[in-house]
This record gives structure tokens, sequence and C-alpha cells, in this order.
């Protein structure tokens, strides 16, 4: 009953309504045909090249419109297997050419770098992003909604290319070279139109030149705009659908340790002989499937060692290649990190990682509708039982580019007998101009809920408002509430039972064009969350904050926030330290520094001091990264806590310690190392990975994992030094059939 309401809903939506106004699509530029042959060596010298008109470019950054410094020719053409660019970037200074990294999809601002982004499907909404730097190694990624909003860049896609580059003593060149299998595109009348843009960043100088010509209004993801690409068309392609088989194979051995039923600790060995395969395929120009049968990620680094200051759950990043890539389909957001959909329910639970079986992912385009299709089986394993996960989502642009309605449905399939299913549906609404309406609604019904709650207390609400712009006054208004048993069984939510409305209002400003200041920010939040079983109020909060932001790319902000905290129970610091139940105020001041990158040196820090239920709180960070050559980066983080509580001898204290290295022969061979240290988890993590990439598709990994005990735990005495320890290779090879 509830599934075919919900597809009723969903239907009603997404047929029942009429575009109301249309942007007037924009006139079209042919990209010129090859007229010879190109081989892709990283330099620009075939006489074919010079038949092609270098395009014109507008300074983006630091000052719209400004002088170029540098001289830059950049070029694209096609054949019908191939889109190519050829660029050639003159430099006055060619020893001051950044190339910090052989290492794939590190993206930053420290790189010297030519950027291709399309926008296939010339539909405003997503761009594919491939970008070369000076020393050769590649990023490729998706920007989705049009690049507004948090989160927009996903790094995680990876696509099938090619690019050289070559530097000399009159600056650096790059060919790159995409096949059109590798992207998915519409055809009418023999044509075919793609939004593109194109750019060269010299980052010693944070200067950005752009075709076309795109203003920062938006934003530091201006440029990254699938509204403001330019639109181009190609004559003669053919979308081409290519099967792409990659069986892997893998062997580890190992240890862990458990407690028996005498409660001592023994040492179990583990030894792993796997295999596996993935299979990607496109049945039509517009739906693209993924297959994958003994599901593995052994290659996937560990998660971050963090410090829990607060009573509501912990969110983590999913880092699993398969569900980062196409993932912006089954995004059902509302504040925060919430979500309908959190791919990490998927084979990870209780912080250890459940074998799959395998399962499909179907993603695309179909009759004017978005639509994406999950199934993902676990297997059974010790106290868990076997489950099936599934996703299901609908969305279809209405009114204008900037705004859809769709729904989804996701289900939770236990065999021993547990079920969880969620529905909903979603929309944003551009209004006018730059003011959107987003409104979710999503409910929930599961097995364990014996309670026979109500309508309201199964759903999940979210309404909000908000003026999307970087320049001027801007605002966001939002209500949320969520219900006391809604439980979005693949989902992710940090409270329960609450109501809360509010937000911020902010006012930002450019500094005139002859300041080395960019960017100041002023903004104003607040918000009052409320019991939604009593009405009685739970928390308050009220900030403000100051942000500066320099030309040459440093950023200064300074908090204040006041915090009114009515605790219900009790809940944990660590081990030693609880906060009890009583209403609390908080008050505290912070402060955020990022320097300018001097040379490849970059750095972070914070601070934060104040009131802390019923303590006093000093926190503090640092974030250094520096890059000793193309061959070896460095980066580092650190955070302590103290806290100083007036009935305890002894304060608070907590340090979380990680360092992470990169080092690369060239942009085939890397190896990368994690460490990191928590003292209230008492452990220090080792990650270390090399890999070998011959060629897209093509990996061999070889994976180190360990686990080790600081010292004794406390309730442990006989606890050996290794809890856990991981030695594994695997290797990958695809086939294009």
């Amino acid at each position: 009953m509830n599934t075919y309401r919900f597809i009723l809903i969903v239907t009603i939506l997404c047929t029942g309504i009429e575009t109301i106004t249309s942007q007037p699509p924009a006139d079209a530029e042919s990209i010129p045909a090859l007229e010879g042959e190109i081989q892709i060596d990283g330099r620009v010298d075939e006489t074919v090249w010079s038949t092609v008109q270098p395009l014109p470019l507008t300074m983006h950054l630091p000052i719209f419109g400004g002088d170029m410094t540098e001289s830059t020719e950049i070029r694209v053409t096609y054949d019908e297997e191939y889109l190519y660019v050829g660029a050639v970037c003159s430099d006055s200074d060619p020893a001051k050419i950044q190339s910090p990294t052989f290492q794939r999809d590190a993206w930053d601002s420290n790189m010297d770098q030519v950027t291709l982004l399309l926008d296939p499907y010339n539909d405003n909404e997503n761009m594919l992003v491939f970008s070369v730097t000076a020393s050769g190694s590649r990023i490729d990624a998706v920007i989705k909604h049009d690049a507004q909003g948090d989160d927009v860049v996903n790094l995680s896609w990876n696509s099938y290319w090619d690019a050289r580059c070559t530097v000399d003593d009159r600056g650096w060149q790059v060919e790159i070279q995409i096949p059109f299998s590798s992207l998915r595109f519409q055809e009418r009348n023999g044509r075919v139109e793609m939004g593109m843009t194109v750019f060269r960043y010299l980052a010693r100088k944070r200067e950005m030149d752009i075709y076309p010509s795109i203003p920062p209004d938006w934003g530091f993801w201006s440029f990254a705009k699938a509204s403001q690409a330019q639109t181009v068309s190609f004559a003669g392609i053919r979308n081409k659908r290519p099967w792409y088989v990659s069986p892997y194979t893998l062997a580890g051995l190992g240890h862990h340790h458990m407690r028996n039923e005498n409660d001592v600790v023994e040492k179990i060995p583990d030894r792993k002989i796997q295999a596996g395969l993935d299979v990607q395929h496109a049945f039509s120009d517009n739906l693209n499937a993924d297959f994958t049968v003994n599901t593995d990620f052994a290659q996937v680094e560990a998660d971050n060692q963090v410090v829990n200051l607060s009573r509501y759950s912990l969110f983590f990043p999913e880092k699993r290649r398969f569900f980062l890539e196409r993932a912006s389909i089954f995004d059902f957001h509302t504040d925060l990190n919430n979500n309908m959909f959190y791919s990490r329910r998927i084979g990870i639970r209780d912080g250890e990682m459940i074998p799959l079986w395998g399962g499909a992912r179907l993603v695309g385009r179909f009759n004017k509708w978005d639509v994406g299709f999950l199934n993902m089986q676990s297997k059974g394993t010790g106290d868990f039982a076997s489950e099936n996960f599934g996703v299901v989502r609908l969305r279809k642009n209405v009114f204008n580019q900037g705004s859809y309605v769709g729904g989804m449905m996701t289900s939770r399939i236990g065999m021993d007998g547990q079920n969880n299913f969620v529905y909903g549906v979603d929309g944003i609404i551009n209004l006018f101009k730059q003011d959107y309406l987003q409104v979710n609604l999503s409910q929930s019904w599961d097995t364990g809920d014996t309670t026979n709650a109500g309508l309201y207390a199964r759903s999940r609400i979210y309404l909000m408002w908000e003026k999307r712009t970087v320049k001027g006054f801007g605002y966001k208004f939002s209500y949320s509430s969520v219900g006391e048993n809604y439980k979005p069984g693949l989902g992710f939510e940090q409270r329960y039972n609450f109501s809360q409305f509010g937000d911020r209002v902010f006012y930002s400003w450019f500094a005139p064009e002859g300041s080395s200041l960019r960017q100041t920010t002023i903004t104003m939040n607040g918000s009052i969350s409320l019991s939604n079983s009593t009405r009685d109020l739970e928390t308050s909060t009220i900030g403000l904050e100051s942000r500066w932001e320099w030309k040459r790319g440093s950023v200064l902000a300074v908090t204040l926030e006041h915090l009114e905290d009515d605790v219900p129970e009790l809940f944990r610091l660590s081990d030693d330290f609880i906060i009890l139940p009583a209403q609390y105020s908080n008050t505290s001041m912070g402060i955020r520094y990022t320097t300018l990158p001097i040379g490849l040196l970059r750095a972070g820090t914070s601070m934060r001091i104040g009131t802390f239920y019923g303590g006093k709180l000093f926190t503090w960070n640092v974030s250094p990264n520096v890059s000793l050559s193309k061959y070896f980066q460095l980066s580092a983080d650190y955070e302590h806590n103290t806290i100083a509580f007036p009935d305890r001898e002894k304060p608070f204290r907590s340090h979380v310690a990680r360092l992470n290295m990169v080092a690369s022969l060239n942009v085939k061979f890397s190896m990368s190392g994690f460490v990191q240290y928590n003292s209230l988890q008492h452990i220090s993590t080792l990650n270390f990975r090399l890999r070998y990439n011959p060629a897209d598709g093509n990996d061999l990994y070889l994976v180190y994992n360990e686990v080790l005990n600081n010292g004794p735990l406390p309730d442990v005495p006989n606890s050996p030094l290794s809890d856990s320890r991981t030695i594994m290779v695997k290797y990958v090879h695809t086939f294009r059939l």
C-alpha cells in the first residue's frame, strides 16, 4: 500500500507539472573536425593543430576581465573516435611552474593546470572534469548540481582517457585525448550539443584564464557552473557502448584478536584468497549499468580517527569508489549531513567491513526522468544476517534548469526477518533569480517498531528557503522535524524526536581592485530546537562569524557562539568523563586561519576557547601540508582538546594526530602511507599502499594495514601490541569488449 502510494505521488509530481519558464538555448559554436592525425606526446607541434583556431580566453581570477599575464593558446578538435585538446602555456619564468605531484586526482589550487569541463547532455546540471597538471598527473571528477551548494565535487569518478605534457624553457604544453565512448550524450538530427568550458590556471599567480567569459559571481565554483558553459556542437559522432569487464584476484594474510569464553584475549590467524568481477556497460545513450560480483574494497584507505565532543552521532564520509561513482543521483539530503541514503550502511556495520556477494546499479535518463537503481546483497557473517539493500530514485526537471521534483525509496531486507522501508518526495524550486525553495518529505516503516506510532512519528520533514549569492545580502531559513520513530535503515540522522527552525543571514562584499583583500563576509546564525514529545526547548544557538579572504589565497575567520542545551540523559566523552543530565550554557570564541601558499608549503590552524557543559574548553588544531617535490608530498593534522571541570582533579585531554605521505616515481607508480594516533581509543593505525597503474582500469595493489594498542588497554591487562594486521596483494585488469 505504502509503495504504491509513493509511486503515485512521484508520478503526479513529475508528470503533472509543465514548464513555466525556460531559458533560451545558447547559440552553439561548431567545434572544427580534425583534418589529419595527432600523436598524443605532449607536444602541440603537428601541422593539423595550426588549422584549429585557439579559443578566446578571459581572465577569471584574480580580476575578472583583467589583462592576462602570460600567453595561452588552447585548441579543441575531434574525429569520429576522440575529442582532442591541445594547449600551449607560455611562461616568462618556467622555473616557477608549479607541478607538486604525480598523484592521480590530487586537485587543488597549488598546481599549474589545463582543464576541460564538459556537460555532455547539455542540461546545465553536471560537468565532467578532465584536468592535466604540468607534471602530467590527471584529474577526472564530476561537479554536480550546477556547482551550487555544499560538496559539489566527486573526485572518485574515473573515466578512460589519455594525456601527455612536456615542459621546456618557454613554458609547458599538454595534449588531451578523450574517447567519445567514455562520454554519454544525445544525438539530434546528426549533431551532438554539449556544454564546454576550458581554462588555464597559473598557481603562483592565482590566475585563471577561461573560455567562455564567466564572471566569478557565484563564488569559488563559478568556473564550473554547467549553466555558464559554452554550447558547442559536433557532427558525425556516435555513441559507442563497449563492455568494460574488470576481473580481480587477491590474496592476503594477517591476524586479529578476540576474547574467548574464558575472557582471555587470543590471536586468530586470517588468510584470504578471493576473486571477483566488475562490469560496466551503457545499455543506451542515457542508461549506464554497473554490475559487481564478490565486491571487495581491500585498497580503500582507513577512516580518520576523530574525537566526538557532542552527544550526537558522528558522520564519516564514503571512501569506497563503487559507491562514490555516479552518487549524485541518489542524493536526498536535508540539513547538515543528514540523508535518506547513506551508502556506508551497505557493507559496513559497527565499523567492521561486511563482505558483499555483489549487486547492480543503473543510472541515467529515460524520457526526461533522471533514474537511479541500486541493489546490493551482503553475506551473513558472525552475528549479522545476510541483508538485501535497495534504492530507487526518480527525478525530473520542472519550471526551469534550477528546479526539480522527485522521489526515492530505500529498502533493507534481512534474512532474519528484520525489514526497513523508507519512501520520500523532494524538490528544489528556483523561485526567482537567486531564491530557492527546498522540500523533503519522507516516512519509514520498520518491523522493529512495535509502538504503532502514527504517521508524524515515523516521518521526516525539511523545508528550506535560501538566497544563493556570494555578494550582497543573503539568507537561509529552514525548518526541520524528525519523528521519534523515524528509522532510515539506509540513511543517516544525527538526532531524532525534535523540531528545529532557524539558520543564517549574511552580507558579503568584494574589496576594491587595488586591495590585497578579495572578499569579506559577515554571517549571523541561530536556531531553536524543541522536543516533539514535550514541546520543551532542547537546544538554542546563536552565533556570529566574520570571514576575510585575500587574493593570494589566505583566509581568516573569527566566530562567537552561544549554546543553550538541555541534556536529557548522560553522554560520555571518554571512559572516565561523562556529562550528566542538566541544562547547560556554553559560550565560545573561535579563530581559523589558512595561510597563503608559501612556495609549496601551506598550513591551516584553528583554536576555540570557552565554557563547555560546566567546564572550560580549549581546542587547538594545526594542519601543515608540504610538497617537497613532485615525487614526495607530506601532510599532517594534529588536534588537541582540554576540558577542565571544577569537580575533577584532572582535566579531560585528548590528542589525535595524522600523518599522510605520498611518494611517486611517475604517474603510474605510487606509494601512500597513512599513520594515525588516538589517545582516547588507545590505538594507532598504520595504512600503507603501493599502486602500479600501467593503464586506466589496470591496477596492482600491495596493501598493509595494522592497528596497534598504545600500551595495555584499561580492561585488557594482557592486550597485545598488534591488535590486528593485514597484508594483501590485489590485481585488477580491465578488458574493453
